[in-house]
């Protein structure tokens, strides 16, 4: 009886050592997410793109407006992707038609912008502090500047710790000043 549980007390902390060795499934989805970000970065030639924010941040038109600050409300043509091509947010219909650009809210922060999902990419608002207004941009955006670990799979289609791909085009904006005078007319 004496040896059943010592054998049964050493299996016992070898299946403990085993279970705490292994990586627990947040970070095992991390890991995955920095190895699928990597691999899409060098296969497209990206890394000289990679911005000291965090971003990877590629003009395709360089607009000819004015340089995007905190507080502008942009009005933008969006199109945002996980890395696999599924389209989680956009403006556009299922023929790639554009009907009505959307408000962005660059750096501003309350509870009404906030409702919005892409309101709260931290990496859109450090993308689009780089653009001027009439510009185009592509970014690839790490979950770090996203939404991390938090799992909004069932609600709008995105997985814990992915990376997202921004299409952009920044329409026209406003500065705070400029606001002030169309809510005073």
């Amino acid at each position: 009886m004496k040896q059943y549980l010592q054998i049964l007390g050493l299996v016992v902390v070898i299946s403990g050592i085993f279970t705490t060795c292994k990586p627990d499934s947040l970070t095992a989805l991390q890991e995955q997410e920095v190895v699928t970000l990597n691999s899409y970065i060098k296969s497209r030639n990206l890394s000289e793109y990679k911005d000291i924010s965090g971003i990877y941040y590629k003009d395709s038109i360089v607009g000819t407006g004015d340089s995007i600050k905190s507080g502008y409300l942009v009005k933008m043509d969006y199109r945002i992707t996980l890395i696999d091509g599924t389209v989680v947010f956009t403006n556009e219909d299922e023929y790639g038609h554009k009907y009505e650009q959307s408000n962005f809210y660059v750096d501003v922060s309350n509870d009404a912008v906030n409702e919005s999902y892409v309101q709260q990419i931290a990496g859109l608002h450090k993308g689009m502090k780089k653009m001027r207004i009439g510009g185009s941009a592509f970014m690839v955006i790490p979950s770090e500047y996203a939404f991390k670990a938090l799992d909004y799979k069932s609600k709008i289609g995105i997985p814990r710790f992915s990376t997202l791909l921004v299409k952009v085009y920044a329409a026209k904006a406003y500065s705070p000043e400029e606001q002030k005078e169309q809510q005073q007319q």
